[in-house]
């Protein structure tokens, strides 16, 4: 067989390519969103989340954004042109070669579909406070990634079918405490309450609509965003004792993606509390966003 008829032969170097730029994106945007919701802020916590919707809108046409912010959003561009046309190359790739790419090309597709949703919806991203386009952007970029493993990896055997719906719960899981986490940023929620003891006796005197990912958040006090916080550090316990497990288990099937998601669990168990700790610094912050991205496309190769 000749090398250029191998499937994955000119799709996989792309791929890699392709996570290694996407990657970048979901830093970028982790750091945008994350700026505009006031983490990093300086003096802390007296300026977290203080802005109003009457101010959010002075701010955006009086007040010039931060040379940081800036440098971020072009970055940002150029990175996702170049994505954009990666992903149609690859795509001209999958379709130029032989039906035994009819799996790579499916999953090229769907690429390209995601990365051409995120372009719409970035239109609206800048100037909107809904936690429903923050969460879009999030969850659009970490399915790229997901996708972009699976083109470039090597497909482990299937997994044993004991497993396979415990794989499914750990994504779902995963998938759901991720758009949490996205919920805490955006819903200035942060503050909102103290140990898990506290978030439970705060989160029974608020209001559950603070999770309605399509109401415009209000800012921090008097508990409001407890749910948030209850329901995300439920979440990442529930995450890390389905995942673990199923990590182990999964050694002698799939050894070299085992163990990075072994490595990115036992990582997010300890960069949680420490961030917490130490005040949510925005590096911190911008890791756990990029572990977590790795947790979920690792853990997507096995579907």
């Amino acid at each position: 067989m000749n090398s250029a008829d191998r499937p994955g032969s000119a799709l996989r170097p792309m791929a890699w390519v392709c996570v290694v730029l996407v990657l970048l994106i979901t830093l970028l945007s982790a750091y945008m969103r994350l700026d505009k919701a006031g983490i990093g802020c300086q003096p802390w916590p007296q300026c977290y989340g203080p802005v109003t919707v009457e101010a959010a809108a002075a701010t955006s046409v009086d007040a010039a954004p931060a040379p940081a912010i800036v440098a971020a959003r072009l970055a940002h561009r150029v990175v996702a042109v170049a994505v954009l046309l990666l992903v149609l190359a690859m795509a001209a790739t999958g379709f130029g070669t032989r039906p035994r790419w009819r799996r790579e090309t499916a999953e090229v597709l769907a690429l390209l579909a995601t990365t051409l949703f995120l372009a719409v919806l970035g239109v609206w991203t800048a100037k909107s406070r809904l936690p429903a386009v923050a969460l879009g952007n999030l969850l659009g970029g970490f399915l790229m990634l997901a996708l972009c493993l699976r083109l470039a990896t090597r497909r482990p055997p299937p997994a044993p079918t004991r497993w396979r719906a415990w794989i499914w719960l750990a994504v779902a899981l995963a998938l759901l405490q991720v758009a949490l986490g996205g919920m805490a940023s955006t819903t200035h929620s942060i503050l909102s309450c103290g140990s898990l003891a506290d978030c439970w006796s705060a989160a029974q005197a608020s209001s559950w609509s603070a999770l309605d990912p399509w109401l415009v958040p209000t800012p921090p006090g008097d508990g409001v965003g407890a749910p948030v916080q209850l329901a995300h550090r439920l979440g990442a316990l529930a995450v890390l004792l389905c995942t673990l497990p199923l990590a182990l288990s999964m050694r002698r099937h799939d050894r070299a993606g085992a163990l990075p998601l072994l490595a990115c669990l036992l990582a997010q168990a300890v960069l949680g509390p420490l961030t917490v700790a130490l005040g949510f610094p925005m590096a911190l912050v911008l890791m756990h966003n990029l572990l977590a991205a790795l947790t979920l496309g690792l853990l997507a190769r096995w579907l």
